[in-house]
């Protein structure tokens, strides 16, 4: 971390805001399906959440490239390995609560087939984040080795690692394009790995590095270029508004990279110890509110309970608020299990 900064706790709050902000997100997006894509309320506040989701992963690189030792192993073990992990679980456990809640009946070879389907890449939508993730987790060891130095032996392993998923497996899934390997290359997305680097070294260099005042409101101003862009690109510029939503969009980047020198710089916690503590510890299993709040929305659907009854300009951020409060005892009870706690439930 830099030398002297004080405000050490707001990595945590931005977190859990930036989960917030993507159950903001995903509100907007499923409020569609159901009132209609013309709806100008939800798509605004789609419009001013997608940034949630690149600084996700500046939260998960200031995070895994500030703390994670370099070398091939610790980033499989202690990274890539649990991230799929966590994959595998979630999924499984959506397939087997939409299956329930749909009126199934629980059996061990119910839960095995949920288990290879998750593995297999049929998970709920929500998850799709942990692909990618799972992608820069397995070349961090060179992205680690960019923040210090580069050695032969990681630059080969990312050579090789570009090979096997950028070369070959495409090869592979031309020949075979419906065998599951192929369809899990779909999944993976390589090319948008590639996108999400710049994301998760920005988001370790915003949080290791002092920037200057100048800079600072340099970012700020681009940040709400890229919100403006974001909500009415396509109407300024053309295009097509595809164009300006897509997470990997330098408007929304620039966004998220905004928000996140916001709390860094002007948005910390008191210094007081308990509050920072408190707002630590809320971050830590952010995340895991995130990967928990849907199984509220399947259970309101069984129970026949609407969240569109009420006007989308208060029922958004209300339900959102909801369903954060909601998830966030679960998170921390799942993040007590000793051993896999964490893994389920923080990245």
């Amino acid at each position: 971390m830099a030398k002297g900064d004080r405000n050490v706790g707001w990595p945590g709050f931005f977190r859990a805001f930036t989960v917030l902000c993507a159950i903001i997100l995903l509100l907007s997006r499923a409020g569609m399906e159901q009132l209609g894509q013309g709806n100008q309320v939800l798509q605004v506040y789609e419009g001013l959440t997608l940034w949630a989701i690149p600084a996700l992963f500046m939260l998960w690189g200031m995070t895994a490239l500030e703390e994670v030792k370099t070398g091939t192993l610790p980033a499989l073990s202690g990274l890539a390995l649990p991230a799929f992990g966590a994959l595998v679980f979630w999924g499984a456990v959506y397939a087997v609560a939409a299956h329930l809640l749909g009126g199934g009946a629980l059996s061990w070879g119910g839960i095995w087939g949920a288990l290879v389907s998750a593995a297999r890449g049929n998970t709920y939508a929500h998850l799709w984040v942990l692909y990618p993730l799972i992608g820069l987790y397995l070349v961090h060891p060179v992205l680690r080795r960019f923040t210090s130095t580069a050695s032969r032996g990681e630059a080969g392993y990312f050579l090789g690692l570009c090979f096997v998923f950028a070369n070959l497996l495409p090869v592979w899934s031309t020949f075979f394009p419906e065998n599951f390997l192929g369809e899990l290359l779909q999944r993976l997305q390589v090319h948008l790995v590639l996108g999400w680097v710049g994301c998760y070294v920005g988001g370790w260099y915003l949080r290791h590095y002092v920037i200057s005042r100048v800079s600072e409101f340099a970012i700020y101003i681009l940040g709400v270029l890229g919100l403006v862009l974001t909500l009415a690109g396509d109407r300024l510029l053309g295009g097509g508004a595809e164009l300006w939503r897509a997470y990997t969009s330098p408007n929304v980047v620039l966004t998220a990279a905004a928000f996140c020198t916001l709390f860094r710089y002007v948005l910390g916690i008191s210094e007081e110890r308990s509050r920072r503590s408190a707002v630590n510890a809320l971050g830590g299993y952010a995340f895991g509110i995130y990967l928990i709040h849907p199984l509220w929305l399947l259970i309101a659907q069984k129970l026949g309970i609407s969240l569109w009854g009420m006007s989308p300009v208060v029922g958004i951020p209300f339900f959102a608020l909801i369903l954060f409060a909601l998830s966030a005892p679960f998170a921390w009870l799942l993040g007590l299990i000793p051993g896999v706690g964490g893994a389920l439930t923080s990245r």
